[in-house]
Formats: C-alpha cells, sequence, structure tokens
C-alpha cells in the first residue's frame, strides 16, 4: 500500500470515527437521561457530579402499562414477519428459478409497492380494515396489522431475497431435478439452507421495520392492541414532563432489535455482500 492509499484509508477511518460518535450523542443521550432522576437532568444530563444513576425510570415505565405494549409489539412483529419471510422466500423461489406466464409483469407489479408511500393509502386502508373485522377484537387486529405490514414488506422480500437466489449455482438445483426432487424438496432441502443469510439479512430489515412502527399501529388498532411505540407516544403529556421514563422506555425498546441484530450480525453481514465477486 503506497503513502498517498493509506493516508486515505485513514482519513476514511477518521471521517467514519468522528460521524459513528456523532450518531452515539443521542443514543447516550437517552441511556443517560433513563438512568437519572428527572430533577438531576433539568440542567443537563452531562452534568455528573453528584449524579444519582437508578432503575427506577424502568420499573416505573413498566408498571405505567408499558407491559402491555411490548406484548402487543411482539405478537405484531413476530407474526408480521414470519408471514412476510415466508411468502416472500416462497415468491422469491418461484421468480427466480421457475418459469410461468406474465413472470415479469407479476414481478413488476410487486416491486412497485416498495416505492408506494403508505400515508398515501392509510386512509383508504381504514374502512378496509374495519370492514373485514379486523378491529373486532381477539386475534383479528393482530392478523390484521400483520397482513398489512405483508402487503408493505412483500415487495422488499421478493426483491432482495430473489437478488440472492440467483446467485445460487444452477448445478445444484439441475443435480436436484435429475434425482427427481420436487420444486417444494428443493426449496425446502437446498435452496433454503443455502440462501438463509440473505432470508435472515431481510428477516433483520423487516424486524426494526415493524417494530418501529407508529403511523399504521396508531391508525388502525384500538388502544389494547397497539405496541410498544403507541405507548411510548402516550407516556408523554403536554402536563406532565416524564423524560427520565419516557427514556426508560425508549431504551427498552431499543434492546429487542439490538439483540436480535448481535445474534444474527453474521448472517447479516454474509446476506450484504452475498454475490459480491461475480
Amino acid at each position: 500500500m503506497t503513502g498517498t492509499s493509506r493516508r486515505a484509508v485513514w482519513i476514511s477511518y477518521g471521517a467514519l470515527t468522528v460521524l459513528s460518535i456523532v450518531w452515539l450523542v443521542p443514543l447516550a443521550t437517552v441511556a443517560m437521561t433513563s438512568l437519572r432522576p428527572q430533577a438531576e437532568i433539568r440542567a443537563g444530563w452531562w452534568h455528573l457530579r453528584g449524579a444519582t444513576f437508578t432503575l427506577r425510570n424502568y420499573g416505573e415505565a413498566w408498571r405505567q402499562g408499558l407491559s402491555d405494549f411490548v406484548v402487543n409489539s411482539v405478537i405484531i412483529t413476530l407474526l408480521s414477519v414470519t408471514l412476510t419471510v415466508t411468502l416472500g422466500a416462497l415468491a422469491a423461489y418461484a421468480f427466480s428459478r421457475l418459469r410461468f406466464r406474465f413472470k415479469q409483469v407479476s414481478y413488476f407489479l410487486l416491486i412497485t409497492t416498495m416505492i408506494v408511500p403508505i400515508q398515501l393509502i392509510l386512509i383508504p386502508l381504514l374502512p378496509w380494515f374495519r370492514s373485514l373485522g379486523f378491529n373486532q377484537g381477539g386475534i383479528g387486529p393482530y392478523l390484521g396489522i400483520a397482513l398489512v405490514h405483508t402487503a408493505f414488506g412483500a415487495g422488499w422480500a421478493v426483491f432482495m431475497i430473489t437478488s440472492f437466489m440467483n446467485e445460487l449455482p444452477d448445478e445444484v438445483l439441475e443435480a436436484a431435478r435429475i434425482d427427481g426432487a420436487s420444486h417444494l424438496d428443493t426449496f425446502r432441502r437446498i435452496v433454503l439452507p443455502l440462501a438463509l443469510p440473505g432470508i435472515i439479512s431481510f428477516a433483520i430489515i423487516d424486524f426494526i421495520f415493524v417494530w418501529n412502527d407508529l403511523l399504521l399501529a396508531l391508525t388502525l388498532l384500538g388502544r389494547d392492541f397497539q405496541p410498544l411505540t403507541v405507548g411510548l407516544a402516550n407516556l408523554q403529556s403536554p402536563h406532565l414532563t416524564q423524560d427520565d421514563i419516557v427514556s426508560a422506555g425508549a431504551m427498552m425498546a431499543i434492546l429487542p432489535p439490538l439483540a436480535l441484530f448481535v445474534l444474527l450480525n453474521r448472517y447479516y453481514v454474509r446476506g450484504l455482500f452475498a454475490g459480491s465477486n461475480r
């Protein structure tokens, strides 16, 4: 590596380090605010002389109703991601490896859902949601919001997973067909294991999108079925400042996606760089 190249690398790393620190400032603010009493952070959380650190804010946020919202978020997110990944992977295999009429048209129409803003169809979506009984209680609201998330995520699922499946070696799939394997057997035993990094990469992205959703849940769901994002908004009122408790709730909301990313990071990185050598 030449001196100029080495200097460029150091400059790049330095710039990325600075940007990373700047990006972490809001997170540090929330973390420090969640661990200190409201009276101490009014002058700024960075004043650490005589600071008191406590987990009381987390317990108070939980007691103020976040526990119910967390359960709703887990149900909605797991159901939505499972439906989207399952249907998206099957559709991606069809678009990648099968031949059928109107294949290109179908793929184009599905991909166009990626560019449709949610806000554009949110109001027309509300009467449809009600007319199908998804606001009646039971599992209806969970299933309804999961189907909405699946509809918005299907285009992304097919786009990402199809690109990954296109990179799989044709020889392996051809050998399976010669051995008499059906398309379902080929998908389940060969394609699915080989495409796992790409599928998990999309699952992580979709998990974060659904977990952080506020607009759809606030519009379509009743109070008893709303997720954690709505619960966090409800903690803050115009007549009562609860920055400490809201920050504690925000930290609890950050932990599940962060833990998922840490656990599946190696699959995520492999999925992002799949096919880069071609």
